[in-house]
Formats: structure tokens, sequence, C-alpha cells
């Protein structure tokens, strides 16, 4: 009997594994002027094909010595931080809610130029769809934009709790 329950207990166990859907992934980024040079960034994104509705990206940095800002290709490859998307002065955690290639920098003077900044390449391996560029600067709305953002947050009780901020469609 013994021997039974024990391959039983495998045997489901083995099947709930295998039966188990794709999990959440989070990559976590140190965001920092890349002490590894420019190319820090683009080696890191090239290894990494993100998926959308699956991935999240969280933006590790101390408040007030980097900021995080979303871009188009142009003010990406210019490092033109004057025009941005979205901003923000807080470390966050992205996930991406449509297939495209997202553009990142920071826009402390100098930051983009020395190579923080990061173009992350998101899939839809579910749908054959193909990518969307990421929103331009002269159409953008922040009701349209393809963004998920996650955060971790610590309550009176010192308990965290996800909080969550879509925009641009339900996820």
């Amino acid at each position: 009997m013994g021997k039974a329950m024990n391959v039983l207990v495998a045997v489901i166990a083995l099947a709930a594994m295998l039966h188990r859907t794709k999990a959440d992934r989070e990559y976590e980024l140190v965001w920092a002027i890349p002490s590894g040079g420019a190319g820090t960034y683009a080696a890191w994104s090239a290894e990494h094909t993100l998926e959308i509705n699956v991935d999240s990206i969280t933006f590790e940095f101390s408040s007030g010595e980097q900021d995080l800002a979303s871009v188009t290709k142009e003010d990406f490859d210019s490092c033109t931080t004057t025009n941005p998307i979205w901003e923000t002065t807080d470390p966050v955690n992205v996930g991406i809610v449509q297939p495209g290639t997202f553009y990142f920098i920071c826009t402390f003077a100098g930051h983009c130029a020395k190579g923080q900044k990061v173009a992350t390449n998101w899939t839809n391996s579910s749908a054959a769809a193909a990518p969307a560029p990421c929103p331009s600067s002269t159409a953008t709305t922040y009701s349209a934009l393809p963004l998920k953002f996650l955060s971790n947050r610590v309550n009176k009780h010192g308990n965290k709790k996800k909080v969550s901020l879509t925009l641009g469609g339900a996820i």
C-alpha cells in the first residue's frame, strides 16, 4: 500500500507540473550607468525576448539618483530626454500588453549617452501577430499606452501588497 501511495503521489505531482501554465517571469535590472560600457543593456536585451502579459522588468534604482522614461525610437537613438512618453523617479516594475519594441532611458544629464538605455522586445507567443511599434511622440495619449505597471507596496502593518496599474486596454 505504501509503494502504491508513493507512486500515486509522484504521478499526481508530475501531472501537475506538466499541466502547469507558463508562470510569470520577472526580470530585474539594476538601473544605473553601466560599468561594463554602453553595450551592457543592449547585450542583456539581445538575450531576452520578453512575452507580453507574462514577463515584466523591475527597474531597480535609488529615487533621486536615477529615473526611468519611456521614449520613441528616435529619442532613444539620439538620447533626447526632453519629451518622454512617460517618466518615473521611483523604481518600477513594467509589463507590456502589446507586442513591439519599447525604449527606456534615464533622463539625467549624460546618463543615456553613457549607455543607460535599453530597447526591449516583446512578443506574443500565443498569436502570430506582427509587432506594433512604440507609440510616436506626436500621437501618444496615456490611455493608449500598452503598459502595465506593477509594484510591491508595504502597508502600515508591514505586509507587502502587489499594486498594478494598467494603461491601454485590458490585460
